[in-house]
C-alpha cells in the first residue's frame, strides 16, 4: 500500500512538470505540450516501471503511427513493423544522447527525426 501511494505521489509530481510546461507552451509562440527534455524523464526515469514507460512508449509509437499515415511518407520513411515499443523508446533515447542539444525542441520532432534517420528509404 505504502508503495502504490509513492508511485502515485511521484506520478502526480511528473505530471505536474508535464502541465506546467504545457501551460507555459500553450502561452508562448511555441507549438507544442511536450518537449524532448520531458520525455526523455518518462524514458530513462530511475524508478522505471510500467507508469513511465507506458509514456514514454506510447508518446514515441503514437508519433510513430502518425508519421506512417502521412501521405508521401512512405517514400522516406521505411520502418520495421515488427519492433516493440521498447525498441522504439531506445532508439529515440539514443538518440537524444548523441544529440542533448535536441532536448529543449519539441518531442514531436526529436521523434520524427530519430526514426527518419534510423529508417530512412534507400533511394535506388
Amino acid at each position: 500500500m505504502t508503495r502504490s501511494c509513492s508511485l502515485i505521489a511521484m506520478a502526480v509530481v511528473l505530471l505536474g512538470g508535464v502541465f506546467v510546461h504545457s501551460v507555459e507552451s500553450a502561452n508562448s509562440s511555441d507549438k507544442y505540450l511536450f518537449n524532448a527534455d520531458i520525455l526523455s524523464t518518462f524514458c530513462n526515469s530511475p524508478h522505471g516501471g510500467p507508469y513511465d514507460d507506458g509514456i514514454c512508449a506510447g508518446y514515441i509509437t503514437g508519433i510513430a503511427d502518425a508519421m506512417l499515415r502521412e501521405p508521401g511518407m512512405e517514400k522516406s520513411l521505411c520502418m520495421v513493423r515488427n519492433l516493440s515499443t521498447s525498441d522504439f523508446s531506445k532508439l529515440v533515447t539514443r538518440h537524444l544522447e548523441r544529440r542533448p542539444e535536441d532536448t529543449r525542441r519539441p518531442a514531436a520532432d526529436v521523434i520524427r527525426a530519430a526514426l527518419l534517420t534510423a529508417f530512412a528509404c534507400n533511394k535506388s
